[in-house]
């Protein structure tokens, strides 16, 4: 018998305050342009005070990370996990005191990995859910294919109270969609198709904001806060990025509160 998918606890995750002191640990790579572009996010903040007062950031950007739409598909948990823990394993170990997976779709994974790592990363996931509780309206959500198959934001506690408010693409836009994020993912941010893009599928589904449900999108969050506003573009790397350079909580689960992992091997079969 398949083992069932994985789903998040339902136990409300605390949040935590981090020391001034914090090393905020980023494991990226997937793609290495939406990481390098978090980092360009937190440090090009409103800072007081000299270069030195701002937090260290130790990046792990690995472009080989396997495709984590393809890895839903094929059902190759066990690799997907085994070189998460590894990477968050060196983090921790080089000091990092949290740490941000810088792929929605990679978190659909997060329930498998070791509790003691996966305690100590930092939901984009959970983060969006929470930005979402604050606003009012319909939000376009813009996602992999392998985020929506798999599920990652419906499993979300907390997801039913927003649900109502987000409107997926059908399925010829979200594989229009899908194919924008992989252009930008091999070309950059792309302003010129990502732009008129969403505000056709907002335009269409009666939209007033949106949802940057995946982290290439975040190469362009700039542009899309600028023409509907920060209250209307939920961007999770930026609401990270924010809060961490102001010293602000961040979420952050007690391992005790996350679901056991079952075996590895068939934890996406059933996909």
């Amino acid at each position: 018998m398949t083992t069932p998918v994985p789903t998040p606890a339902t136990t409300p995750m605390p949040t935590q305050v981090l020391p001034t002191a914090a090393v905020l640990g980023v494991l990226g790579g997937m793609g290495p342009l939406a990481s390098a572009e978090f980092l360009r996010t937190l440090y090009a903040g409103e800072w007081h005070g000299p270069e030195q007062s701002r937090p260290r950031v130790l990046l792990d950007s690995d472009p080989a990370f396997p495709d984590r739409t393809e890895a839903i598909r094929q059902g190759r948990a066990r690799e997907m996990t085994e070189r998460l823990e590894d990477r968050l394993s060196q983090l921790l170990e080089r000091g990092a005191d949290q740490v941000v997976v810088v792929c929605f779709t990679a978190h659909h994974f997060l329930p498998l990995v070791d509790p003691a790592l996966r305690g100590r990363v930092v939901s984009l996931v959970e983060t969006t859910a929470a930005e979402l509780a604050g606003a009012t309206g319909r939000f376009l959500m813009l996602s992999t294919e392998g985020t929506r198959r798999a599920r990652i934001f419906e499993s979300q506690p907390g997801w039913d109270a927003v649900a109502p408010r987000v409107v997926r693409p059908d399925e010829d836009d979200q594989a229009r969609v899908h194919h924008l994020i992989y252009r930008m993912k091999r070309h950059g941010p792309l302003p010129h198709e990502a732009l008129p893009e969403v505000a056709r599928l907002m335009r269409r589904h009666d939209c007033t904001g949106v949802i940057l449900g995946c982290t290439e999108f975040h190469l362009v969050s700039r542009e899309l806060t600028k023409r509907y506003g920060p209250a209307r573009t939920v961007d999770a790397l930026r609401t990270l990025a924010v809060r961490f350079s102001a010293g602000l909580p961040t979420p952050q689960p007690p391992a005790s509160s996350l679901p056991t992992s079952p075996t590895r091997e068939g934890a996406c079969a059933s996909r």
